[in-house]
């Protein structure tokens, strides 16, 4: 039977230390505002994310600052007193890839949560709260608890290394490490933030199981050009001994994650097919569009070896993990994941589909979705908008023309930020590109679009509409419903979709 450490404190962490300001005090901002201790862990956090000039010159640098980048995680860790062997006991599944790992990870975890285990999910990026990124038991983290380990953990970082703080997406890292310890998950799934090789999660030499998702073209300015190039840096959480599950894949990238596996003594296997299994009922996947079967599969592969390796009795499952029980069916079921093929139907005349595709393979498989969903929601004939941005160095005219045959006749497009005035101690604050770039980027979407047309000569700037930010594109779009009925479709950057599900979530409460 499965030879985990029961939930008790598994190592000895020190509590919290006191501040002048306590987890539930306040502190006043010098307009006399109460800022909640939550709100002030936010804002360090956000102080800790790179500008866009920042983020430049470091690309210029990235082959020294990769090659740095675990030994540093390592020191931090050290600073923490979290050990190897500490890590290692929260029974990891690391998963890399390109798109379909977060999904991924939320159905390992809702199997494996079914059969009553404390669980941990680490994610990126998050869509309202940053503390999505960080979840017990399928719940993103509470505020008090968020605030508590937060500010330890900052403290003894600023304490020790004042002149080497560890950027943002490494900081909540450390953070959901320094928590799922504390809360004594027996399973933790760890979603590799960029790449693999060089990434902080990385800094785990013992995960029970790896999973490598459906490989694409992203990050290119960081991973390369050509999926060879990207699935070597996927293939760098695999370790010596510890088997590895990797989704369909093309011969060129195959190739590498084969050889990779051989150079490092992983065991390594493909995730079969979801034909190959036998479900015991017919199932409706709580993450809809069949894109989704992929990422079942991994799931069902990475739980399998994982029960094997930790020996967990998984009721009704074979050997080859091939026979799906119905307990199985329920936890696939189960399965939430927001911003990703998400359907949101308001009282306002409005349909949303949200997906945060962001690659051209996501980019496919997102417009397949929303072609059956309008059909199935019987929307053929309402107006369709397109609410889209791209960030970073990915293209809009390679993302857009997948979305030609949805008959969208008006496109919005805005930087990712969600209000006009940026607020430092919101969860939604990204600093990585200015608002210049942003806006430039979202001119060469709408620029995309039309080119994107059979009769580009025919569209009208009506057509086309840039706004300064989310609240204002989404408040144009909302205005539009009094006159008729509308479907939008928001898609292209996962900050995108998280920012209109913060402000439908706001005016429906």
């Amino acid at each position: 039977m499965m030879r985990l450490l029961p939930q008790t404190n598994r190592v000895l962490l020190p509590t919290t230390s006191s501040t002048a300001c306590g987890v539930n005090q306040i502190r006043m901002t010098s307009g006399s505002v109460p800022v909640s201790r939550y709100e002030e862990a936010v804002r360090l956090l956000n102080s800790l994310q790179s500008n866009a000039a920042t983020i430049k010159k470091l690309r210029e640098q990235r082959e020294h600052l990769q090659a740095v980048n675990i030994p540093q995680c390592k020191k931090y860790l050290e600073s923490l007193n979290i050990s190897d062997k500490d890590l290692n006991s929260l029974n990891i599944i690391h998963v890399s890839g390109t798109k379909g790992k977060g999904s991924t990870c939320a159905y390992t975890e809702a199997i494996l949560r079914n059969q009553g285990l404390r669980t941990g999910l680490y994610t990126s990026p998050h869509l309202v709260h940053v503390r999505e990124r960080i979840r017990i038991n399928g719940e993103p983290v509470d505020e008090k608890t968020f605030a508590e380990e937060f500010f330890h953990v900052y403290e003894i970082i600023q304490k020790e290394h004042s002149d080497n703080m560890p950027a943002y997406f490494k900081f909540l890292t450390l953070l959901a490490f320094r928590i799922f310890l504390k809360e004594n998950v027996q399973v933790v799934f760890l979603e590799v933030g960029i790449g693999g090789e060089y990434d902080c999660t990385n800094v785990v030499d013992q995960p029970k199981v790896c999973g490598v998702t459906t490989l694409d073209y992203d990050h290119i300015s960081i991973l390369g050009s050509k999926l060879s190039e990207i699935a070597w840096h996927k293939a760098g959480i695999f370790k010596k001994g510890v088997p590895a599950i990797y989704s369909s894949t093309t011969p060129e990238a195959e190739e590498v994650l084969i050889s990779r596996a051989a150079s490092k003594s992983t065991p390594l296997s493909e995730a079969p097919a979801i034909s190959s299994y036998a479900f015991e009922r017919q199932i409706s996947p709580g993450i809809r569009g069949i894109h989704q079967f992929s990422n079942i599969s991994l799931a069902l592969q990475l739980v399998r070896t994982w029960a094997q390796k930790c020996d967990f009795k998984l009721p009704g499952v074979s050997a080859n993990g091939l026979n799906v029980p119905s307990w199985m069916c329920d936890a696939i079921e189960s399965c939430r994941w927001p911003g990703r093929s998400q359907v949101i139907n308001t009282d306002r005349n409005i349909t949303y589909l949200l997906d945060g595709a962001h690659t051209p393979k996501s980019m496919e498989a997102c417009s397949e979705w929303a072609a059956d969903e309008i059909v199935h929601l019987k929307k053929e004939n309402v107006k369709k908008i397109l609410l889209f941005q791209c960030t970073a160095d990915r293209c809009p005219s390679t993302l857009i023309q997948y979305l030609k045959p949805l008959g969208i006749s008006q496109i919005v497009s805005c930087p990712t930020q969600l209000y006009s005035s940026l607020d430092k101690s919101a969860d939604s604050t990204n600093l990585n590109a200015s608002r210049d770039e942003q806006m430039e980027k979202a001119l060469k979407c709408v620029k995309s679009w039309k080119e994107s047309m059979d009769h580009p000569e025919t569209v009208n700037e009506n057509q086309m509409k840039v706004f300064d930010c989310i609240s204002n594109a989404y408040e144009f779009i909302e205005s539009q419903s009094a006159a008729e009925e509308i479907l939008v479709l928001v898609t292209g950057s996962l900050h995108l979709v998280g920012g209109v599900l913060n402000l439908i979530s706001s005016k429906t409460h």
